[in-house]
């Protein structure tokens, strides 16, 4: 049987080769940049990452999304260039995504404003 200072010990190499595991891993993801297109648009990590508090590993580039409209039911794409501006420049929370097309937001914003 181990003692607690024996088993705190396995946990923080543990936790030690898991850390490093993971930063080869992130090292690994941002050497590998795909090559820009239509569609396609390279995050910046630094801008993206002084915001933003979360666990999981930021993109490295951002890609086209399709999405459904949560008020008109239109089929939208959430275009790459317009995630780049929402999560770098306006600072939008890095696991929020777009739900309403423009003319539903245009509309939902004038409501809010009305009330």
């Amino acid at each position: 049987m181990k003692s607690n200072k024996q088993r705190r010990a396995e946990i923080k190499a543990h936790r030690l080769e898991r850390a490093a595991r993971r930063l080869a891993e992130l090292r690994l993801r941002a050497d590998v940049r795909p090559v820009e297109g239509a569609g396609l648009v390279v995050a910046d990590t630094a801008l993206l990452a002084a915001h933003n508090n979360t666990y999981g590993p930021l993109p490295a580039f951002y890609v086209d999304k399709a999405f459904t409209c949560r008020d008109c039911g239109a089929d939208e794409v959430w275009t790459a260039k317009q995630q780049k501006w929402w999560y770098e420049v306006a600072l939008g929370n890095i696991n929020s995504t777009a739900v309403r097309c423009r003319a539903c937001r245009i509309a939902r914003r004038a409501l809010l404003r009305q009330a």
